[in-house]
């Protein structure tokens, strides 16, 4: 799918009247998409990981015009082996059962009705009301977690020559992935994390404190945009940043 075809689809969204909070989100999303687009194409990414996969949404939607390399990383068991069934044949794109973090151990995770939900922090009051049963988990799962700076250099030995994007979606939880580089995070040359303004979990970080920690390992903003919206006020933004020194 074209550029051109992402903001036809976008307008073509908003042209149904919908509420401004639902149109600002829609916005978002078309201007993520086409920002993302320009950083792959101006840094010359050629590996994705792709961290919090759910059912492989991302790395579908990159498929619309990336062919590069996708590692996907999916902790909760069923989730992973419908995430195993939709990537098929494609032989550039791989997939793991387990989640990333700081350090390498095993922990309970909460799965949710709606398993984009799923995370190892609990639903705060402020996402029961919002979103409802879907943001509530139904059962526990143990899951292995893995640090990065181990894993990386077992999955793709030659990653010191790799354009790496680091895209990180797991409810909370990011800046443990992250941390997990240890000195490997100078190989990432850009990163997305959805970062929390209204904390849906408890414990979560804030998303300046997300964003102030990127930063001092060396990143810089590329964009912002709305990932989803409490009336007119933003709940989460997807960042964009890219590594300055990369």
């Amino acid at each position: 799918m074209s550029g051109r075809d992402v903001l036809k689809q976008g307008i073509q969204k908003l042209a149904r009247f919908e509420p401004i909070h639902q149109q600002a989100a829609a916005f978002g999303t078309v201007a993520h998409v086409m920002r993302r687009r320009q950083l792959f194409t101006s840094l010359r990414i050629d590996l994705v990981l792709d961290v919090g996969a759910n059912v492989g949404q991302y790395g579908r939607e990159l498929r619309s015009n990336y062919s590069g390399q996708i590692i996907s990383f999916e902790p909760v068991s069923n989730v992973y082996q419908e995430l195993r069934r939709g990537i098929g044949n494609d032989r550039g794109w791989s997939a793991h059962n387990m989640a990333l973090g700081r350090e390498n151990t095993t922990l309970e995770i909460n799965v949710s009705s709606s398993t984009v939900f799923s995370s190892f922090l609990k639903s705060s009051e402020f996402s029961q009301r919002t979103f409802g049963q879907s943001a509530m988990p139904t059962k526990k799962e143990r899951v292995a977690v893995k640090r990065l700076e181990e894993l990386l250099p077992e999955l793709v030995p030659d990653y010191r020559n790799r354009r790496i994007f680091l895209k990180m979606d797991t409810q909370g939880f990011d800046l443990e992935v992250f941390m997990g580089l240890g000195e490997l995070k100078r190989y990432v040359h850009a990163l997305q994390s959805e970062v929390s303004v209204i904390p849906i979990y408890d414990g979560m970080p804030h998303w300046t404190e997300g964003v102030s920690e990127y930063e001092r390992h060396g990143f810089a903003i590329a964009g912002l945009f709305p990932v989803n919206m409490d009336g007119n006020r933003v709940i989460e933004f997807d960042c964009l940043m890219v590594n300055a020194s990369a």
